[in-house]
């Protein structure tokens, strides 16, 4: 979690728009960009609030600047929906002085839905316009859900990265555990984020303060230049999410989230931009998990229980352990529950650092190229191993060819990663498996998932 800025911006009518087991595991035509409809922006009022209900998969819809559903409103979206950025429009931010360009982001904010039901046939698609092989992390703003579930942040706390823009509430989390912000169901969102200013940054879903009547499944993010997907608080809980490609953070939990999360799949590429660990740079980890930016002992300590991840970095360790930090990184007093769990592909694997009480790391299997973990592991029943290369421990049906790794990696297949019987992640290979696959079952991202390398 970046430090959050509170981001001003001033309101005026100046603003300008500007395979195993022969199992199929189709992904759909991976090079074929946009579909041919026509485009039409989304309209909006001059606040940027939506004027519009329902928007239909027969047009491709361009979100302009930063566009707000109505609160009290809901958003519905067809399934087989593309959308995409829109106008650009200026927000000067009082922070630093400077005018930032700022499009493709939509915003559900407190009392608020949105309804966003895709099929694994009719995925809804939040992505670029550039033409294949021009596509680039950024061309797309990203989607913000912001809820009245508890947080360990002040009342008034505001989405990092967002202009105030009256009359729109951008504050999130309340006294709601169960607040409802909608659905989202078979959505991808590709090649998103915007860095507004040092550790300010819009992700691919960010999630602040949603509660636990929000559903949450089959979700993608990918190619995003900042995090994939980021819990700020709440209770909301998820299942089948794919962070693919991610500059920064795979998944980011923060200021009191405490939701579950079953299934979840987590891949670096090693020809992303990875934001490293260089001075003003955030580190790129599988995960990372604060209670709030000081450590301090405020209450509801964050802590996920994540249930059945696969968190990969690279093949390459020299390059792992030069680009990436941890596959998880556990600090400044987030509490954690995870379980039936693979880390792999990473200098380290997992990291305890000053973390919060009541935590959990068990019946887990972790390979790392230096050390599996740093400080005391809150847990029992895990395996580990710095010996041997991670595809051969971890003993999954791709073999050797279980990362993403290549600029040209268009038969990707998550499929590979489901365990073989004898791995130290079969289990009994019904129950008790390790990771985001089942060892005999059809892998979960079938049909509405996309490993496109960013480049295409």
């Amino acid at each position: 979690m970046k430090n959050s800025i509170l981001f001003f911006a001033l309101l005026a009518a100046s603003l300008t728009a500007c395979n195993k087991d022969a199992i199929n595991t189709p992904m759909g035509d991976v090079n074929a960009g946009l579909p041919s409809k026509p485009k039409f922006s989304i309209p909006v009022d001059v606040n940027g609030i939506i004027t519009k209900d329902f928007l239909s998969k027969d047009t491709i819809w361009m979100i302009p600047g930063v566009s707000f559903v109505k609160p009290g409103k809901t958003l519905t979206i067809e399934a087989g929906t593309y959308l995409v950025a829109g106008a650009v429009k200026e927000y000067l931010d009082p922070m630093d002085s400077k005018v930032h360009h700022i499009k493709g982001v939509l915003v559900v904010p407190k009392g608020a839905k949105i309804m966003a039901v895709g099929t694994a046939s009719a995925p809804i698609v939040f992505t670029s316009d550039k033409a294949v092989g021009q596509r680039w992390s950024g061309d797309f703003g990203g989607l913000m859900l912001m809820g009245e579930a508890p947080t360990n942040q002040p009342a008034n706390m505001r989405m990092e990265g967002l202009p105030q823009l009256l009359p729109i509430d951008i504050t999130y989390g309340g006294k709601n555990a169960a607040d409802n912000s909608g659905t989202l169901k078979y959505v991808r969102i590709e090649f998103a984020g915007y860095h507004l200013n040092e550790n300010t940054e819009i992700n691919g879903l960010t999630l602040g303060g949603v509660g636990s009547a929000t559903v949450l499944e089959n979700i993608q993010v990918s190619w995003g230049r900042d995090d994939g997907f980021e819990f700020l608080g709440g209770t909301v809980n998820a299942k089948n999410l794919v962070a693919l490609s991610n500059d920064d953070d795979d998944f980011d939990f923060d200021y009191g989230y405490t939701g579950t999360i079953t299934n979840g799949l987590s891949l670096k590429d090693p020809n992303s931009t990875f934001s490293t660990s260089n001075p003003g740079r955030s580190d790129s980890n599988g995960l990372e998990s604060d209670n709030n930016g000081y450590g301090a002992e405020v209450l509801p300590f964050t802590r996920p229980t994540l249930k059945n991840f696969t968190f990969l970095g690279y093949a390459d360790a020299d390059k792992a352990k030069t680009n990436l930090k941890f596959g998880n990184r556990w600090r400044r007093k987030s509490s954690l529950n995870i379980t039936n769990s693979i880390i792999a592909g990473y200098g380290t694997g997992a990291a305890f650092e000053n973390i919060g009480p009541n935590g959990n790391f068990s019946n887990n299997v972790v390979h790392a190229y230096t050390a599996a973990f740093v400080g005391t592991v809150p847990g029992t029943g895990n395996q580990q191993s710095i010996t041997g290369t991670a595809a051969g421990y971890l003993n999954l049906a791709g073999g050797n060819d279980i990362f993403y790794t290549t600029a040209t990696s268009l038969i990707f297949d998550p499929a590979n990663l489901r365990p073989n019987a004898g791995s130290h992640a079969y289990g009994d290979g019904s129950t008790t498996y390790k990771g985001a696959f089942h060892p005999k079952q059809a892998p979960w991202t079938i049909g509405w998932t996309q490993f496109t390398p960013k480049s295409y």
